[in-house]
């Protein structure tokens, strides 16, 4: 009887240290994992974040017109408006100078200016009155800025 629980007692150290070792390699490979993707994310320099930030203060788009837009720059540093490319829903857009105001059509909003701007889209046919649609500027820079818009509002 003594002879067997000798045997018991030492199989249970030979499974106790092979889950030991079993739990060190598996830590040591996710420490590897981890300090890997950290160290690749370190060495890449990544994308530049754009400090443009544009809002749009209010718009008007009547049935069968353009959208007219009011914009103003609110982050820290100019945005190239003047350049930048408009879409309505998703399909690309004709700025040109607003009825009334200052003309974002050639303007580099400095910070805290405003400007507005006529966006003639490229058809009306496939524009429902009342629906929902996405304004998307895009600047020289890299700024993407998205709006949402109805068709039919401000009649």
């Amino acid at each position: 009887m003594m002879n067997r629980r000798l045997n018991n007692r030492a199989i249970s150290q030979i499974i106790a240290a092979l889950m030991l070792i079993a739990i060190t390699v598996t830590a040591a490979i996710l420490l590897y994992v981890f300090s890997i993707g950290l160290l690749g994310s370190l060495g890449t320099g990544g994308a530049q974040q754009v400090k443009e930030q544009l809002i749009m203060e209010g718009y008007s788009f009547p049935i069968n017109s353009p959208l007219v837009v009011s914009i103003r720059n609110v982050g820290p540093s100019s945005a190239n408006i003047g350049s930048a490319d408009f879409f309505i829903a998703g399909v690309k857009a004709t700025p040109s100078a607003p009825p009334s105001g200052t003309s974002c059509v050639g303007l580099t909003l400095t910070p805290q200016q405003s400007c507005g701007v006529t966006v003639t889209p490229a058809t009306y046919t496939s524009l429902i009155s009342g629906a929902s649609y996405e304004l998307k500027i895009a600047t020289p820079e890299g700024g993407v800025f998205a709006y949402p818009i109805i068709y039919g509002y401000g009649q």
